[in-house]
């Protein structure tokens, strides 16, 4: 327990302590550091998905009875070629994408740190101990949003389709080069957002698609009847984020509107199909609007006070959302094979 609230207060500690000149951005890879170790070297902790990935890595070269896309079995052999067992293919995975999340929120954040802290409080152990395979996408997808915004059509249909071949549910992604960079007005806003209550009963009709990419019918078809509602916690949650994205924020560049328009449709895709939480995994992709979106949200409010008060509240709420988070999880059972 003490590794996994260490971490916490390393990350808090950093937020609070620090500022965001290029300099202490830089420092900001020192607690990176500890965090891929504390990740990457853990021991039997990630529930029943740490089993799975663990019997499919020990399997023979080209075995995959889990029928895990192409480029996912690829990456398995080719590493247990070099000699890495499943725990050096953990540590691996975490130095790289811990490396790119660093490069993300420097990037894309008002506030690095605070992006960080957010991201640990809320969804980093979902990401990085339970959905490896879908979070390799993910990670492909944040790194190809800079394509959208320099307007580089082939590299991100490139990259997207390199990420159909991890998981298949990134095949959605495709039509997001045009989406995320269009800049909605108020009325264009409530008209998606009416379209999307009128389709919610509509919504099963994803399930009789016939998509034979990568056979992402085959898996929809497995999980259609998994009778699940989407939480409605994070739904009020991201509501009421968007709504004060969108109302608050004026004039921003051609990023933040990306950045803004990642939790516009978040939003939509959750109230379209908000009753069936199995079809809510898509909205993994679109995480790191609320990461790079609070920071950008808080440090735009002009009153000194009423930022720090704001900042305060943030506190004490993500310690809440990490406890939650680790309790969740069982997180509090880490172990590390280091010691």
């Amino acid at each position: 327990m003490i590794f996994v609230l260490g971490i916490f207060g390393v990350f808090l500690f950093y937020t609070v302590a620090f500022t965001e000149d290029p300099y202490e951005k830089f420092l900001l890879i020192i607690p990176v550091f500890f965090l891929t170790v504390y990740t990457g070297t853990r021991f039997n902790v990630g529930g029943y998905d740490y089993h799975v990935y663990k019997y499919f890595y020990e399997l023979p070269a080209f075995q995959n009875p889990y029928g895990y896309e192409l480029f996912f079995v690829l990456f398995r052999d080719i590493l247990k070629f070099i000699g890495l067992n499943y725990n050096y293919f953990l540590l691996f995975l975490s130095l790289i994408s811990n490396f790119f999340i660093y490069k993300l929120f420097i990037s894309y954040s008002s506030y690095a740190t605070l992006s960080f802290l957010i991201y640990l409080s809320t969804f980093y152990y979902w990401h990085n101990f339970t959905i490896i395979r879908n979070f390799i996408a993910i990670l492909i997808f944040w790194i190809s949003l800079k394509y959208i915004i320099e307007r580089k059509f082939i590299v991100y249909i490139s990259l997207i389709t390199l990420a159909c071949f991890f998981h298949k549910t990134a095949i959605i992604l495709y039509p997001f080069y045009f989406l995320l960079n269009y800049r909605f007005t108020k009325k264009s806003l409530i008209l998606l957002y009416l379209f999307s209550f009128v389709i919610n009963p509509l919504s099963f009709f994803i399930f009789k698609f016939n998509i034979s990419f990568l056979g992402l019918s085959e898996r929809l078809n497995r999980y259609r009847h998994i009778v699940e509602h989407g939480n409605f916690f994070e739904f009020s949650e991201l509501f009421i984020f968007t709504i004060a994205l969108i109302f608050f924020l004026k004039d921003y560049t051609n990023k933040e509107n990306v950045i803004i328009n990642l939790n516009v449709f978040a939003l939509f895709i959750f109230i379209t199909f908000y009753r069936f939480a199995i079809i809510l995994r898509f909205l993994e992709y679109f995480r790191l609007g609320v990461f790079v979106g609070i920071p950008l949200l808080l440090f735009n409010i002009r009153n000194k006070h009423l930022k720090y008060i704001m900042l305060s509240l943030l506190f004490m709420y993500l310690t809440f959302k990490y406890y939650d988070t680790i309790t969740a999880y069982a997180i509090y059972n880490y172990k590390t094979w280091l010691i």
